[in-house]
Formats: C-alpha cells, structure tokens, sequence
C-alpha cells in the first residue's frame, strides 16, 4: 500500500467518540498502535516521569453514623450487625435497625420457647409444662375454659366441661380436684360463654363462678348458673332462658354486673339475683344482622364486640340518668373479612382485639378506642371460630390462645404480647407492640381453648384432646424448657451487594448453666452449625472466624439455640448479645492510569510514521467527550489482545512545546484516569489483524 502525501488527507481513525457502551471497538489496521480507548487508538506514552499504573479502587465509604446502635457500619472497613436486646420482639423479615423505627435493634424473625420480655438484657428459656388430663364424658361437643381465682390455696380455677364445674386448687404443678358442681341433667352443655369469678365485697365469702348452660332440646334446665365455691360445689340457676336458645352468645364481667350477649342484644345481670329469675329487657342491642361475640370493660364504659357475616365491630355503652346501660355506640369497625372472637381491656389503658385472622392491640382514647395494624395474622383465609381467642393479663404481658394454624413449629400452645413495648415500622408508618411465642407443649396438635393466668403469675392453657379428654397445662413453677431457639432476622446491610461474612461473636453470662448452640442460615436456606458454648466452654470476647468462609452471601441468619442444664432442670443457657462482621463481597474495582501520545506525527510499533494534521485535537476532542458524557468504554490492550469496560474519571493533556505556525508539531501527552466497571466478567478478547482501508 502506497502512501499519498498531500496537503489535505483523511484522519488516520474516525474520531466521533463512540455512541453506546458497547460501541466503539478498534479493529486494528495497517497501523500497529498499543492501545485504544472508545475506538480511538494511540500509541504508549509510558516513561520513567510518566509511569502506568493499576491498582483496586478503595472501597470504604466514609459517612457519619448517626444511629443509636452505634457502630452498625464503617469500623475499619467493616460492615458490623450486632443487638444486645430482643424486647422487640418477632415478626422482621431483615435485621435492618433503621426500619425497625427508632434506629434501635430489639427485634427478630422467630423464635420457639425463649422469653425475650422479663429480662430486657438477656434471653432466656421459658418454664416447661405440665400435661393434666381430665376424663369426663360430659366434655362431648363442649368447648372447655377455666379462670383462675385466689382461694384458699392462692392458686385455684374453676374448669367448665359439659354440664360440670369442677373446682380445683393446683398443688406445686398438678391439678386437685375440690370438687364438682353439675348442672340439672339435660340434653345440653355449658357453652362458650365466659366464666366469672365473683366474691362480696368484703371477701369473706367462698367465690363464686356463672356460666350460662344451653339445653339446646328445649328443656327447663337451661340458663344462667352461679356456682359457689364450697364441698362440693353447689350450682343454683339465677337466670331462667327462653325454650329458644341462641347460643352464639358470650358471658362475662363488667362493671360489677354480668355481661351477657344473646344475638344482637346485651343484658346487664344482677350476679346476685336471686333464683330463676326470669331474663328482664334488654339494655342495649347492635343492628339484627349482629350477634354479640365478647363484652369488656374500659374506663369510660362497657365495651361490646359483635360480628355480621363478614366484618366485626365494637360499641362503647352510653347511660341513663343512673349510670345504667341502655344504648351503645359505635366505635370501630374491623375491615371486610375479618370478624372478631374476643376483646379485653386492661388497666384502663390498653384493649386486645383478637379476630378470626389475626391479633391487634389498642388504646382507649377517652371517645373510644384506637387500634393497631394486626401485629401477626395466621397466613389463612378467615375461618369461622379459628384464629386467636381468650385472653389472659400478667403485668405486661397479654397472653392470647391460638385456635387455628399452630404457631410452635407445628404445635398450638399461647401468643405473648408485650404492652410495654411500641415498635415503629418504618417501612409502613404502623405501630405496634411486641409479640413472641409464650409457653406451649411441644406435640401439642390440639387447639387452645381458654387461658389464663394463677395468682403466681404462671399460665394455664385448656384444650380438647379428644370428644372425652381435655388437657389442663399448668407451667411449671421451676423448671424449663429442654430447649428453646430464635432466629434473626436476614443480616443484609441494607444492600443486596453480596458481602464476605467472615467474624463472629457472642456474649453470655460467665459461666454458662447450660448450652448455647450457634447455627448460621444463609441465603440459600442452608443451615450450618457454627460452634456449642457451655458450662466448660465459655465464648470469651473474641472474633471467632465464620463457618461460611466459601464466597459471597446477599444475607445471613443466625439461629441460637438454648438448652437447660443436664442436671439441675431450673437452670439453662442465656444469650446476651451477639454481633457479625463483614466486608463488601463484590469483586473490587480497578484504578488504571494510562499514558498515551497525543501528536500529529507519530510512530507506531513498527516504526511505521502517522501523520495528519488534525490527529492530536480530534484524539484529545474524543476523550473529552467520552469524560464529560461519563458513559462506559473500552480499553483495549492491542499488544495483549485483551479488554476492558471502564470509566474516564479524569484526563490530563500536557504539551510539551508551543506548536509551530501551521501547527505542524503540535500535540503532547495525554494521561488518562479510568476505573473498571464489570471485572466480573471474563476480558473481551479481539482476535486477530484485521486489514481495513
């Protein structure tokens, strides 16, 4: 090929930038240049002054860590999660402390057995129970419930199946029976109603219990009972019913009276009455499509939760000149598909509403109430009596049975709800409180009926094992669980860069009583034990490095599992806090410093001269384009026949000497700043000398 000089010719390459990422490639020619850079190609300018160089690009990110958990972020380069208390509670998805509310990591995913509300420092198993069955043929088609009451014992509960009441007082962890009380034969059962303990107001009088019996064959037996403690127990009807029976009704304690919902109306009873008293008119009704499910009291009033065929509601009573109910109002109502089983007030202060799908908590605000969104729901379409039910107090704690779908891995046993504690959920604007699964037994298969809670402050849960035998759960005074878990939330940093979760650490009561086991989840679901702390291995204050040394991870779990001592049953292992470290799993950017002449004349590999009169200013135009659009382009090593996708981040144009007059010399050297931006993929290889004109 010959070469045509003259005082006009055409550009050496075509100079235009480039106009997509992926445009832009040089394909060599008869010149034999060392580079290109977006199609444009030059010739090394690399010296001992001006040298080339690469390295990876920093990746700390300075910011100002403003959070309450201090430290959550850059240390040294590393990504930190940590939490030191779990009064938060269950239910987040990702251990993020800033969508938890107020920046302060105090919840988690699950859990099974542990308490993380007595003790806000630590956590800790919970008591175990005690299986009590009671076999009574009268428990065929009855749901049965308890309440508890202070007797002569301090810890005694009336137990309500079929047409008996049996009292009993619980010695250490067992039931005694005190004795029976059983209702005039009938075809009948003593319904869902709500038992009452009652007792005259100098309590010096044995308590007494009322429960509302159904003889659904129209018989003379059915009505109203109050049940009066004593050897044995004696049954006296105080309220004689209609032959029709409307038994979807509710019986409870309000205001000093008896509270009885029948259909859409309520009765406010005299629990003193006396006997077969017939049923006067009724004090209030909510509209005919309703029937009356649960009655509560709250400071300003009684409050009454009924349901229609597909949402439920809650009226507050209004008052006559004597302080008598005789109307109702209404004050909420839930959304479309969800109906209410049972309302609770507590303190004057808060209200627990527990519905066929879920469970809300709420406050009494002097016109009314104000409820939460549902703090868990049970994943199933609304089921009529399903859900969560009963309702039982214990300082701050609201301790709520599950009725369907079991929430124990597989078993039923009781929701805690925390009143104490408010989480804000940043990501929705909701408040809510805390909540964690309570005391349950495992294998239980068997629905919870009632609850409620003895003098001391333990639980007692009531189920139906089978058309003849229910179950009676007392916890246990003393002893634990055999073992009880919870599992974080996904440890992700607010990212789903991958990260490289190489540290780990835990911090106990020194010396341990009993077992903590430490498994890590990663993003995959797979579960891997980490390491078994214990009375003869103590976790110390060190980093201790992960068993998930093997590449990135978007999040990581972390499972700590709990075991009671081997020996002394009363004593088990705690958890007070742990913390994990990372670092950014994303392959490293690289930093590339390259030198390229930048002349009108020049030679190329070969010696070979390239000239044009324009060649410097079209280069050095192009790469100020390419910089200023801040798009991707590519490096190409022509001599190593390799590439890369990079970022002009700076360039430098330096001349040397002034140009002469018709710019014949001009030019200099052209120092250009790039990143990489997909080293995660292999280089782009050009193969081969492609001969163009």
């Amino acid at each position: 090929m010959s070469v045509v000089h003259s005082l006009i010719r055409r550009v050496v390459a075509p100079l235009s930038g480039r106009t997509s990422a992926s445009s832009g490639l040089y394909v060599p020619s008869t010149y034999q240049y060392d580079y290109a850079l977006g199609g444009v190609p030059f010739m090394s300018g690399a010296s001992d002054s001006r040298p080339d160089t690469e390295g990876p690009v920093p990746q700390r990110k300075d910011q100002f860590d403003n959070y309450k958990d201090p430290g959550e972020y850059s240390l040294n380069q590393w990504w930190l999660r940590s939490q030191n208390s779990f009064v938060g509670g269950a239910g987040v998805v990702y251990q993020d402390p800033d969508t938890q509310g107020n920046s302060l990591n105090i919840r988690y995913a699950s859990s099974i057995g542990v308490d993380p509300f007595s003790d806000a420092d630590i956590l800790s198993l919970l008591h175990r129970v005690v299986d009590n069955s009671i076999t009574d043929a009268d428990a065929v088609n009855s749901d049965p419930f308890s309440t508890g009451y202070s007797g002569a014992s301090g810890n005694d509960l009336w137990f309500a199946k079929g047409r008996t009441i049996t009292s009993y007082s619980v010695s250490g962890n067992s039931l005694v029976t005190r004795g029976d009380a059983v209702i005039p034969a009938g075809t009948g059962q003593i319904t869902k109603g709500m038992p009452v303990v009652d007792k005259t107001s100098d309590f010096t009088a044995a308590p007494a219990a009322y429960v509302f019996y159904a003889d659904f064959g129209g018989a003379s037996t059915n009505g109203i009972y109050k049940i009066v403690e004593g050897t044995p127990p004696v049954a006296t009807r105080i309220y004689v019913m209609p032959d029709t029976i409307d038994y979807d009704g509710c019986l409870t304690k309000a205001k000093g009276l008896l509270a009885y919902g029948r259909a859409n109306k309520l009765y406010m009873l005299d629990p003193y009455a006396a006997v077969d008293t017939a049923l006067p008119t009724e004090n209030a009704q909510v509209p005919a499509d309703q029937f009356i499910v649960d009655v509560t009291d709250g400071p300003d009033g009684v409050y009454v939760a009924s349901n229609s065929g597909t949402q439920g509601y809650i009226y507050k009573s209004t008052f006559d000149s004597a302080g008598i109910v005789n109307g109702l109002s209404l004050i909420a109502v839930m959304p479309n598909g969800e109906r209410i089983n049972n309302i609770a007030g507590y303190v004057g202060t808060y209200i627990v509403i527990t519905t066929e799908t879920g469970i809300r908590t709420g406050l009494f605000n002097g016109g009314g109430i104000t409820y939460s969104p549902p703090i868990i729901t049970t994943g199933d379409a609304p089921t009529p009596g399903g859900g969560f039910g009963r309702i039982a107090f214990w300082k701050d704690n609201a301790y709520v049975a599950v009725k369907t779908r079991p929430q124990h891995d597989g078993s039923y046993g009781l929701m805690a709800v925390n009143l104490s504690t408010v989480n804000n959920d940043n990501n929705t604007g909701g408040q809510f409180n805390a909540y964690s699964t309570w005391t349950y037994l495992p294998g239980n298969t068997n629905s919870i009926k009632d609850v409620t809670v003895l003098t001391d402050g333990r639980t007692v849960q009531v189920t139906r094992q089978t058309s003849s035998i229910s179950h009676v759960m007392v916890e246990h005074n003393t002893e634990l669980l055999e073992s009880g878990y919870l599992i974080t939330g996904r440890c992700r940093f607010n990212t789903v860069e991958p990260k490289l979760f190489k540290y780990f650490s835990v911090r106990t009561p020194t010396p341990l009583d009993g077992e903590l086991a430490i498994d890590m989840v990663d993003d995959h679901g797979n579960t891997l034990h980490y390491i078994t702390y214990g009375p003869t291995l103590d976790p110390g204050t060190d980093d201790v490095s992960t068993p998930i040394p093997t590449g990135p991870h978007i999040y990581m779990s972390l499972k700590f599992t709990l075991y009671r001592n081997a020996s002394d049953l009363t004593i088990g292992g705690e958890l007070d806090s742990w913390q994990i470290k990372a670092l950014p799993g994303t392959l490293k950017q690289r930093e590339i410093i390259r030198n390229f002449l930048c002349f009108n004349n020049e030679k190329d590999r070969t010696g070979n001269l390239v000239r044009g009169d324009t060649q410097a200013l079209d280069k050095l135009t192009a790469i100020r384009q390419m910089c200023q659009r801040g798009d991707t382009v590519t490096l190409q090593d022509l001599a190593q026949n390799i590439s890369d996708q990079v970022i002009i981040d700076d360039y430098q144009f330096t001349m040397p000497t002034t140009p002469g007059p018709n710019s014949e010399n001009y030019g200099g050297y052209l120092t250009v700043k790039l990143r990489t931006v997909a080293d995660s993929v292999p280089p782009i290889s050009v193969s081969g000398d492609i001969e163009v004109e």
